[in-house]
């Protein structure tokens, strides 16, 4: 990783480390325009190259995704990955903006479950999942 990321990460702790950490390799990507997405996420837009949906509907594809396979209870995602979900998939989407908190916390946890037993695989499959 470019930047020496885990430099910032001395002194802190959870989710302000993780968004940390986010933020500087962000920061270290060319972007051409605003997402859209996130503290002004009003305007629309988002970098998930995704059609507008309800956080329901996200929250079920991530949920039927993250329980495919998979026999018993589901556990919770470390909280780590919960703050990863939301960063860089809930803020992202277009339509999170518009979503309750209900919606969105539910869209989160299952988002991060689906990063905890599939990586960036499973965020790949989501993405195609919500695109058709």
């Amino acid at each position: 990783m470019a930047g020496g990321g885990a430099g910032i990460l001395r002194g802190m702790t959870g989710e302000q480390a993780m968004r940390e950490l986010i933020g500087s390799w962000l920061a270290e990507e060319e972007v051409s325009e605003p997402s859209g997405v996130g503290p002004g996420a009003g305007e629309g837009g988002g970098a998930l190259a995704v059609p507008p949906a309800t956080g329901a509907e996200v929250a079920e594809a991530a949920r039927r995704l993250a329980l495919r396979e998979f026999d018993g209870l589901p556990g919770e995602a470390p909280p780590e990955l919960s703050a990863l979900a939301e960063a860089l998939v809930i803020d992202e989407h277009p339509s999170a903006a518009y979503w309750t908190t209900a919606e969105r916390a539910d869209a989160v946890r299952w988002v991060a479950l689906l990063v905890h037993r599939f990586g960036e695989d499973g965020v790949q499959e989501l993405v195609a999942e919500l695109s058709r």
